[in-house]
């Protein structure tokens, strides 16, 4: 009679806990998921995000040497993981051009005319981003940290012992690229936000806006050369 006794109160207690074990899951996966009417039906647990974001590039050069802050026009494309969750990462990568000079041992934005390099762009963001879900749109905002990969190449039309400010455009080349990695330049950390409506069941679409701040120049050079802030539209799928 005891070990049956003994058998059922373990078995109730096995229960009671496994119970208040799957209500707590359930309270976590309510609190940091969508509203089941504003969940994707596609199968996938992420989305694709596509980005058309035209942005000024911040120089603080003296216009005398160096172009006005440009205006540059970075694609970018990424993935929203998960895709119905309150919190989640977006890693994207960017891409456009620029030209540079090599001025005072700096890589500086130039005008096509007055250019040393044709410059490939890649940034590399990864920021955790926060949606709020509204009946028919969703309402995001991300920060997080972000690598600028430039690579600096000899302009078409330019040769390498054309006149530089080191000698040659060749060794302002080398100059170039070096600026760009040393003194943690590619460090960068961005803040943004976007206001997606509900197209179909799974596609979004709608402004965005984000400001990258030079991390590493701000410490190196003590100034904000090279930051982004752009304006464009999102798309998620």
């Amino acid at each position: 009679m005891k070990k049956t006794l003994l058998f059922l109160a373990t078995a109730l207690i096995f229960s009671a806990v496994f119970a208040q074990e799957a209500e707590l899951q359930e309270d976590i996966q309510n609190e940091f998921s969508a509203p089941q009417d504003e969940k994707s039906t596609s199968p996938l647990p992420f989305d694709f995000v596509l980005q058309f974001e035209p942005a000024l590039y911040l120089n603080t050069e003296s216009t005398l040497v160096s172009a006005p802050s440009p205006i540059v026009y970075p694609i970018s494309f990424g993935l929203l993981w998960p895709n119905y969750s309150k919190i989640a990462v977006q890693p994207t990568l960017s891409f456009f051009m620029m030209n540079h000079l090599l001025y005072d041992g700096k890589a500086v934005p130039a005008e096509i005319e007055n250019r040393t390099t044709t410059t490939l762009s890649f940034m590399l963001n990864i920021p955790v981003v926060f949606s709020f879900f509204l009946s028919n749109s969703r309402f995001q905002v991300w920060t997080g940290p972000a690598v600028l990969m430039r690579f600096g190449l000899l302009s078409p039309g330019v040769k390498e012992t054309d006149s530089g400010w080191l000698g040659s455009a060749g060794e302002d080349v080398s100059a170039i690229n070096s600026w760009f990695w040393n003194g943690a330049r590619w460090f960068y950390f961005t803040a943004g936000g976007s206001w997606l409506y509900n197209l179909t069941s799974n596609l979004r679409a709608g402004p965005v806006m984000q400001i990258s701040i030079p991390v590493g120049g701000l410490i190196s050079d003590q100034n904000a050369q090279g930051m982004l802030i752009s304006l464009g539209i999102k798309i998620c799928r």
